[in-house]
């Protein structure tokens, strides 16, 4: 094998270690969701690192204070159609997704432009906002930053392609409801979207 065989698949590893590390930290955000951390790192096959399991718990904490304080707002009854916003700047995912959620019941409004998404939110106060992460001007964060200030009841689901421990511990301690990595299918959207559906008080809206 050549030097430059044996340094791409080095390269490869690399990221196949780097992916798996991620999708590890996936797993223990899904299982303390469910308040069970510790089944987390069972299912991970990984020791607890003290450090590591603390972090965790403190953004579940936070996490679940910002969601408290949000529950305080009185919520819609459950009949009433629930309202979504998809910020994405490809148009792609816009077309996508709102055809699946219109047909699942909820009231949805596709914007490209993070800037006009931001003056469509002083209009009106949705229940869910999927937003892109990364986008030409204003980032998701910025969005999910605007949402907590002035909609506390809102949930907030993150789309990345760029899923790192620092994003999920970035994003879930300013108050993101969950993220999702791209690529995926739109029912895994959905899936998402009904959980947060199901934490405003409503009952289930996603087959």
């Amino acid at each position: 094998m050549s030097q430059e065989e044996d340094e791409k698949k080095t390269e490869s590893k690399a990221e196949g270690e780097k992916k798996t590390r991620i999708d590890d930290w996936m797993v223990r955000i899904a299982f303390a969701e469910a308040g069970e951390p510790d089944l987390g790192f069972k299912a991970t096959g990984l020791d607890i690192v003290r450090k590591t399991k603390l972090a965790l718990e403190k953004i579940m904490v936070v996490r679940s204070e910002k969601i408290s304080a949000g529950d305080e707002k009185k919520r819609k009854p459950a009949g009433d159609r629930l309202h979504v916003m998809i910020l994405d700047d490809e148009p792609i995912v816009g077309k996508r997704l709102k055809p699946v959620l219109t047909k699942s019941g909820f009231e949805v409004e596709v914007f490209e432009d993070p800037t006009e998404a931001l003056a469509r939110l002083t209009e009106k106060e949705f229940d869910i906002i999927v937003t892109d992460l990364r986008m030409e001007g204003v980032d998701g964060i910025h969005v999910l930053e605007r949402v907590m200030e002035e909609c506390k009841n809102t949930r907030v689901i993150l789309i990345t392609g760029y899923a790192t421990v620092e994003v999920a511990r970035e994003a879930l301690v300013k108050g993101a409801f969950d993220f999702i990595a791209k690529p995926f299918k739109p029912r895994d959207l959905t899936a998402v979207v009904n959980k947060a559906a199901l934490s405003l008080g409503h009952k289930p809206v996603v087959d």
